[in-house]
């Protein structure tokens, strides 16, 4: 079985560079060549390390998470390197749709709006003006550069709390000692398949290196404190299961309130406390809604929904299903209406996701994972759906790679394209959309439609990729619990 896997990526491997060799031979300038390989390099890069990955001696000397790391590495020197040694400091202008002044999102939609106190050209929540608020107290400049420093701030504790939150995945003590209890942290440190900073590492070198995050930097946006938000909702209902759902909804309100779309996440919540979150749930959405007067709710529906049903010209920084459509239609002539079939297909996995999961009963493991299952549709619902949202797959891509480090080793074709599949999308996901031309394979409305389909097969065989106990919480049982278990 391990050297049917390794085969897979060793195969994989070689097309990829045999593709590559192709493609350099036909010559046509550093540029054309670079183009040319957007895919073939990726093939290449992830076939060898998973390869290595499922031989016998890689799986005896580190983890897959570790594995993975390496792809990420691959993908920072060619997503950013490779054009950095030939373009310098001009490569921002090439990987980013660069808008002057810098940061220009957040002046308009934020210090601006904040200073008027009035959304009515920002689009975004009303509670976001109070966020506006205090950023005036400095000027454009300085609030520009705390706004970075904030955004770095948010990255660092969203990847604490992806990693934190993919403990759910390690596997439950097991029967390691006859005849004596063993402690919580002797059982998990001898029986859990990865570290969780070996996890918060994967994911913050990811992000902080990846074209999304760069994005959300060039237009200092909010994407980042909204993911935090949401992040730290379902902790709190994960790290207190039997404890009131106040806490974990006003976290999820302040995420909704500063972008909207974290409303989705509500569904883990209901299912979670089921009656007992709707008052939470109400009572602090509309108190932060309401924040800063009825006029900035109506001048915030008003907006979204002129901005919502607007038409914008084909580009390569939108994900969104409505989007993808419009810009085949302009470059291939495709039907726009497919635009209904495109998001009709993320809408269908992302419910039978949840249904495939919630069916079986809450878990902490259950939990995490319609979780990430509702971050996609964040990206592909709305029709504005810009690259800078991208840095929210973070927790998909971390939820991912916890299972695939949790499954069990025996390096087989399963494991190996599971492996190969989580590779690509952190490999690709990346990766700036301005290098490949606006078309089907340059969308990354595809990858996040697969990143869906992934979560879907892990959802189907949940049961089976770890044999740990279901447990309510994802913090790891007390050493009593451990003992009786045993017995």
């Amino acid at each position: 079985m391990r050297k049917r896997g390794a085969w897979i990526g060793l195969v994989a491997g070689a097309a990829g560079l045999l593709f590559a060799l192709l493609v350099l031979s036909r010559g046509g300038g550093y540029f054309v060549d670079v183009r040319g390989l957007q895919w073939f390099v990726p093939l290449a890069i992830v076939g060898i390390v998973t390869a290595l990955a499922a031989s016998r001696l890689g799986a005896g000397r580190a983890n897959a998470v570790v594995w993975l790391l390496v792809v990420v590495l691959g993908g920072i020197g060619w997503n950013f390197l490779v054009y950095a040694y030939k373009f310098g400091r001009g490569v921002f202008e090439l990987l980013l749709p660069l808008v002057h002044p810098t940061g220009i999102d957040w002046r308009v939609g934020i210090f601006a709006a904040g200073q008027s106190f009035s959304n009515a050209e920002s689009g975004y929540p009303p509670f976001t003006l109070w966020v506006g608020k205090a950023f005036t107290a400095v000027s454009f400049s300085t609030g520009y550069v705390i706004q970075v420093c904030l955004l770095v701030g948010f990255a660092v504790g969203s990847t604490v709390l992806c990693a934190l939150l993919a403990r759910a995945w390690l596997s439950a003590a097991r029967e390691l000692h006859p005849g004596r209890a063993v402690s919580s942290s002797e059982g998990e440190r001898l029986e859990r398949p990865f570290d969780a900073w070996q996890l918060g590492l994967l994911g913050g070198l990811w992000l902080s290196t990846s074209y999304g995050f760069m994005f959300e930097i060039e237009r200092g946006q909010l994407d980042l404190y909204a993911l935090f938000f949401a992040l730290l909702a379902v902790w709190l209902m994960l790290a207190r299961p039997q404890g009131s759902p106040w806490w974990p909804s006003l976290a999820l309100a302040l995420a909704v309130n500063i972008k909207a779309y974290p409303g989705v996440l509500a569904a883990v919540l209901l299912w979670r406390y089921r009656w007992r979150a709707v008052i939470p749930l109400l009572v602090t959405n509309l108190m932060l809604l309401l924040s800063a007067g009825p006029g900035n709710v109506r001048h915030f529906v008003v907006r979204r929904a002129r901005l919502e049903t607007s038409t914008f010209s084909r580009g390569w920084v939108n994900d969104s299903a409505w989007s993808l459509a419009h810009t085949l239609h302009e470059v291939n002539s495709w039907p726009n209406s497919l635009w209904l079939l495109f998001l009709a297909s993320s809408a269908l996995l992302w419910i039978a996701t949840l249904v495939v999961v919630m069916r079986r009963g809450w878990s902490a493991r259950r939990a995490v994972l319609v979780s990430a299952a509702c971050v996609p549709v964040m990206c592909t619902f709305p029709s504005i759906s810009n690259d800078y949202r991208l840095v929210l797959l973070v927790f998909p891509l971390s939820v991912l790679a916890a299972v695939t480090a949790a499954m069990r080793r025996d390096g087989g074709p399963l494991w190996a394209l599971l492996f190969m599949a989580v590779g690509f999308e952190f490999f690709l996901l990346a990766r700036s959309s301005r290098v490949v031309a606006p078309s089907l394979q340059g969308s990354k409305f595809a990858l996040i439609v697969g990143l869906q389909l992934l979560l879907l097969i892990v959802g189907a065989f949940e049961g089976h990729v770890t044999d740990g106990g279901e447990r309510d919480s994802f913090l790891p049982p007390p050493a009593s619990q451990l003992a009786v278990s045993h017995k």
